[in-house]
């Protein structure tokens, strides 16, 4: 901005000396078609600088530790690695997470316990930008279809001891602004003569989730709605379970409230949930701490 205010200065300042001089001639003489352009170029100048001080004011924020806290005062630390916008590890207190990419996608998710020793690997398959497929070694497979109305269709499958395909799970994602609203599973693996189901619906506010921001993320499936662009703020699951025979339907419902405090970026500083941030619920916890870089 300083060196557009001297472009600027100097140019009225030979205007002036053209004046006063009594050069009237010359000043008359000035092709009318420079001093636009040079006007033209330093507003033009002046705009793109204002644009570029106001785009490198915008905070890119990158979450670096979780603390969950239980309701009996002890606590969790997780802690999470980046290269630039890249997500390196997720150290939590149990488990290590390695993360690699092909390109900006996260194509595969090592699993270690806290002795180092190999707990899992998930290979990720895309198309057109997709994610496609999971494959675990944990002896299971995801598969995903992506329609023509935004939701995504899954199943999850395993071999038996004869190597033959079993079909775990089923179901459907539902998105919408780019938040998992609701997720309809049907339990392939249920006894004989049993139907059973499970399904989750969200709402969330309208601030940003503290991972928005990880290069990728957002395009893993199966880690439910910490893709999700904002955050849950209620959830409600029903279970049932159906017997064929006799028509006998047993449900259940469980709803979750979360409360959250945020910075001055609208992402959350705390959460008030018996939801960890990393999926899973437990009623002994009270909230969640979080600190970004």
């Amino acid at each position: 901005m300083k060196i557009v205010g001297l472009i600027f200065l100097d140019l009225i300042c030979n205007v002036i000396k053209a004046l006063t001089k009594g050069e009237y001639d010359l000043f008359i003489n000035m092709k009318k078609e420079n001093i636009i352009i040079g006007l033209v170029s330093v507003f033009l100048i002046t705009l793109c600088s204002c644009t570029n001080e106001n785009i490198d004011q915008v905070p890119v924020q990158l979450l670096k530790k979780v603390v969950e806290v239980s309701v009996d005062g002890t606590s969790n630390t997780t802690l999470l690695t980046y290269d630039g916008n890249k997500i390196v590890n997720i150290d939590k207190f149990d488990k290590y997470f390695e993360f690699y990419y092909t390109g900006d996608l996260i194509t595969k998710i090592v699993e270690l316990d806290k002795t180092n020793q190999h707990l899992n690997t998930s290979q990720y398959l895309y198309s057109d930008g997709q994610l496609s497929k999971i494959t675990s070694s944990d002896n299971y497979v995801l598969n995903y279809i992506h329609n023509s109305d935004g939701s995504v269709s899954y199943e999850k499958i395993t071999k038996d001891s004869n190597n033959i395909d079993v079909r775990i799970n089923h179901g459907t994602l539902y998105f919408q602004s780019g938040n998992l609203v609701k997720d309809d599973k049907f339990l392939d693996d249920a006894e004989k003569g049993i139907l059973a189901e499970n399904s989750i619906s969200f709402e969330y506010d309208y601030k940003n989730n503290a991972l928005s921001n990880i290069l990728g993320y957002n395009k893993l499936l199966d880690y439910s709605i910490t893709i999700s662009s904002n955050n849950v703020i209620s959830s409600s699951e029903i279970s049932s379970v159906k017997h064929i025979d006799d028509d006998q339907v047993i449900s259940s419902i469980k709803i979750n409230k979360s409360k959250h405090q945020y910075d001055s970026n609208n992402y959350p500083i705390e959460i008030v949930s018996e939801s960890l941030i990393f999926g899973g619920n437990d009623s002994r916890h009270l909230k969640s701490l979080l600190s970004y870089n």
